[in-house]
């Protein structure tokens, strides 16, 4: 996304100046205008091509506001460090360059010329137009010497504010240069309707106009300028900017004006500000009275701002000349502005005076039956003290809306904002928190909650929250502290609210690895997404974490309840909901053999997770990533998401999360057929003391401690391992427990004949087709057959084995399987690749993206790897498909074996 100078998404536009320079270089001309916004990059851009222009001379100027009256000023920086001699140019020519730019005392006899200050000449000709012809001739000259021996390169910036003298020599001499080696590139703003006399020339140049970055390359530049910002901190950002470098710079993102559930228009900053200073004093008082309201009426409703306009006395010339001038555009009965950050400038500027005017103007024309809570809204804005029966009409607003609980959230805050009474205020703010954390707005949500609870104490801010401090310590910080939490606000609160709380205390508990959870029935999955959720911590409730309806055999009748649950939620807009309900959905659909859809939640929750903020629902979505990756083959996607989920997870002491990854890393150890590092990391489940101890995960994961410890001669530690899964499944009947148990008992018996009984038994048990660990079960069968010589039976439960792990896409576990059985002297064909080297599933993915021009970012964003492994994935396919060249890539048939295209 950046070239070497650091630029960032100007890709195209840096070709465009490469050619350019190309062309130059091979004895051609050329003229570039770069048209622009304040901030848009356009001195960059001019500054890259100084950098890029190798063996050029290169001549620089700027125009400068204080210089724009003084004849030749820009012509005499722009020829500071000219190589070539003026006085080389022929005698005219000279005599008129030299006395434009004052390097020659006029002859005399040993003094200056009288009237000549400094003793400086006057310009050679008393007759202006043959003055201006002669400096333009002399101009010309000078390029063509200057590029008689290698390129000339021109880069003027704020070509507009160059003295007209300076313009028009410079036209003159461009105009004639076209057949030598000089280009020309100079900045100019936005095309006006009527540009001033001396820049008019310049807009007749060929125009690069420069629009806003791309989002990739914006969000790329604000993390580069800002670090790592909430979500939807940075979706206001992105909104605001426009995508203008200078405001992703710039902006003051940590402003409360940016966050999800702010209101009112977002503050500029001192740079932006002086980058608009100039254009606004450019803009008619009408106009900019007509992008004040635009900028204050969010929905650009025309028949709004027309009321307000005949209000504030702005007629219709304002209107003709503000879409004249390209800065709003109307239609459809809308009114949009085209450049946002000049109006949020015109707001910037505006004084309260003129802002709370234009809000009263507002509020005046909102007439229609549908408008009373933006008409409240700014009636608020234009408030000069605080008013409580304003912001009692505010609160009641708020608690009315439907569809956007951010949009309440503001509401909430306004009314706090004019809200005499500061204890009063602060309940208000706790109802904002609570509004706030259903948009998904966490970090405001946590921040709000602060702000009322340090003037109204902890137990009035649960009763106004609904019991938020626990939830969010639930989703982003310490399980054990958010049960504590549950609990103390449950106590203080009543009704489902306070059930909801307790149970969500539960969970917490569990997570923290605080004693075993009541039993999951399925009539606590029955009930599950019937009737409205609530905007409380109760709309989480209704449902048990995955890993336990999974621990009580519950997956496949939880699927639908989850999948109903969570379309609920997010079709009602309460994202913090939801976003703890995604991963538990794709958790219940992998373990179905939904892997397909369950990579859709799982990619649907890591967007909510990183929006929110709630790093514990990260750090579980990084855990399923990771198995889904290890069942693949992926083990570098694999070992990066676990180790992204163990650094969100430890210094939060999520006991369950730690389990979790412990397992999967055990899990990816026994698919890459490292049995030893499997049963290290896998017998930390059950270690007393370890982080990563937790009784779920242990029975969870029996099987693969007892297949990890008999394969490196540990049967001691198996037989443990097996009581384990053999009294849980005594316990809890689940399919899952009574399988495993028998399939372990098998592992560890000395005895063929049992061995052989409880294999069988472990596959009669009632499970799917699309089940790993039956799978597994056969391999494991297979392979025992195999080395006490049943070949025949050996190669059918292998052969059940590999068609289980081919429609599983178990990259890993096909080739085991495919071993075995060929071990058996039954071979199975493997599949036929042609003669092409084989890629993995994601070095394909990796390569074919890249061959699609997508950079090392772009594809590490959509299959959420960091830049440097997608690096090594594609040295790998370099060294496997023979290319030397990334650019090789577009040359390879994807669809056809890997062939290489041979060129036209």
């Amino acid at each position: 996304m950046r070239d070497e100078a650091g630029i960032c998404g100007r890709g195209p536009e840096l070709m465009r100046l490469d050619r350019l320079l190309a062309d130059a270089r091979a004895g051609h001309g050329a003229a570039l205008a770069i048209h622009g916004e304040p901030g848009i990059g356009k001195s960059a851009l001019l500054r890259a091509a100084v950098r890029r222009a190798d063996g050029f001379h290169v001549l620089e100027c700027a125009g400068d506001p204080a210089e724009t009256a003084l004849p030749h000023a820009a012509l005499h920086q722009l020829l500071l460090h000219a190589a070539a001699p003026v006085s080389a140019l022929p005698e005219p020519q000279a005599a008129a360059l030299e006395a434009a730019v004052g390097i020659r005392r006029a002859p005399s006899d040993g003094g200056p010329e009288s009237g000549a200050p400094g003793g400086y000449s006057a310009p050679a000709h008393s007759n202006p137009a043959a003055g201006g012809f002669l400096l333009g001739a002399a101009l010309l000259t000078l390029f063509t010497d200057l590029s008689a021996d290698r390129p000339l390169l021109l880069a003027i910036d704020d070509a507009h504010l160059l003295d007209s003298a300076t313009a028009a020599a410079l036209h003159f001499a461009i105009r004639r240069a076209i057949h030598l080696p000089v280009v020309l590139l100079c900045c100019l703003p936005v095309e006006t309707a009527s540009p001033q006399e001396n820049a008019a020339g310049w807009y007749r140049l060929p125009a690069l106009v420069l629009g806003g970055l791309d989002d990739g390359a914006a969000r790329e530049l604000l993390e580069a300028r800002h670090g790592v910002l909430p979500a939807l901190r940075v979706a206001r950002v992105l909104a605001v900017a426009g995508g203008n470098p200078l405001a992703l710079r710039e902006l003051p993102v940590g402003a409360e004006e940016f966050a999800g559930s702010s209101f009112g228009p977002a503050p500029l900053g001192e740079r932006l500000r002086a980058a608009y200073r100039d254009r606004l004093a450019g803009l008619d008082p009408g106009v900019r009275g007509l992008l004040l309201l635009a900028v204050v009426e969010e929905r650009g409703v025309l028949r709004v701002l027309l009321a307000a306009a005949q209000e504030l006395g702005v007629g219709e010339s304002a209107w003709e000349a503000a879409q004249s001038a390209g800065l709003l555009e109307v239609g459809d009965g809308r009114v949009r502005s085209r450049h946002p950050l000049l109006g949020l400038a015109v707001y910037d500027a505006a004084v309260p005076e003129q802002r709370r005017a234009a809000h009263l103007a507002l509020a005046g024309a909102l007439t229609g039956a549908g408008e009373l809570d933006q008409r409240v809204c700014h009636r608020a804005a234009a408030l000069r003290r605080p008013d409580e029966q304003l912001a009692i009409a505010l609160t009641h607003s708020a608690e009315q809306v439907r569809g956007s609980v951010l949009a309440a959230a503001a509401m909430l805050r306004r009314a706090a904002a004019i809200t005499p009474d500061p204890v009063h205020a602060s309940t208000r703010l706790a109802a904002a928190a609570r509004f706030s954390w259903a948009g998904g707005d966490i970090e405001s949500a946590r921040r709000l909650l602060d702000r009322a609870t340090e003037w109204i104490g902890a137990d009035r801010a649960a009763t106004a929250s609904g019991g938020l401090a626990g939830l969010l310590e639930f989703v982003a910080g310490e399980p054990e502290r958010a049960g504590a939490l549950l609990l103390r606000d449950a106590a203080l609160l009543d009704g489902e609210t306070s059930t909801g709380l307790r149970e969500l205390a539960d969970q917490a508990h569990w997570a923290a690895a605080l004693g075993d959870p009541a039993p999951v029935r399925s009539r606590d999955l029955e009930f599950a997404g019937r009737g409205r959720a609530e905007i409380t911590p109760a709309a989480v409730r209704q449902l048990p974490p995955a890993p336990l309806v999974l621990l009580w055999g519950k997956a496949d009748r939880a699927v639908e309840p989850f999948t109903r649950r969570v379309a609920q939620l997010r079709d009602s807009g309460e994202h913090a909901a939801a976003v703890h309900l995604l991963p538990q959905l794709a958790i219940v659909q992998f373990a179905n053999g939904r892997v397909p859809a369950a990579r859709e939640s799982l990619a649907e929750a890591f967007d909510l997770a990183r929006a929110t903020g709630t790093g514990n629902v990260l750090a579980q979505c990084w855990n399923l990533n990771a198995k889904i990756a290890a069942m693949r083959g992926d083990s570098d996607l694999a070992l990066e998401s676990l180790d992204r989920a163990l650094a969100l997870a430890r210094p939060r002491r999520a006991h369950a999360l730690i389990a979790s990854a412990h397992w999967h890393l055990g899990f990816h150890a026994l698919s890459v057929g490292d049995p030893e590092t499997a049963y290290l990391r896998l017998r930390t489940l059950a270690q007393p003391g370890h982080d990563a101890r937790h009784p779920t995960y242990a029975r969870l994961a029996a099987m693969d401690m007892v297949e990890a410890a008999t394969r490196v001669g540990r049967p001691a530690e198996a037989a443990e391992h097996y009581a384990t899964v053999r009294s849980w499944a005594i316990r809890s009947r689940a399919d899952w427990a009574v399988a495993s148990a028998y399939a372990c008992r098998a592992l560890i018996s000395t005895d063929e004949e049992l061995a052989d009984h409880y294999f069988r038994r472990a596959l009669a048990v009632r499970r799917t087709r699309h089940d790993l660990n039956q799978a597994r079960t056969h391999l494991l069968y297979g392979a025992w057959l195999r080395r006490v010589r049943r070949r025949a039976d050996a190669a059918e439960q292998l052969r059940a084995a590999l068609e289980s792990f081919e429609r599983m896409s178990a990259t890993p576990w096909v080739e085991r399987a495919r071993q075995e059985l060929d071990l058996t002297g039954r071979r199975t064909p493997a599949p036929d690749r042609g003669s092409a080297p084989v890629l993995t599933a994601q070095e394909f993915r990796v390569a074919r993206m890249a061959a699609q021009g997508m950079t090392n970012r772009e594809i590490g964003v959509d299959l959420l790897l960091s830049p440097r492994t997608v690096g090594h994935h594609l040295s790998r396919v370099f060294a496997k498909l023979g290319l030397t060249a990334r650019g090789e890539l577009s040359r390879i048939d994807f669809d056809n074996g890997l062939r290489l295209i041979p060129p036209r």
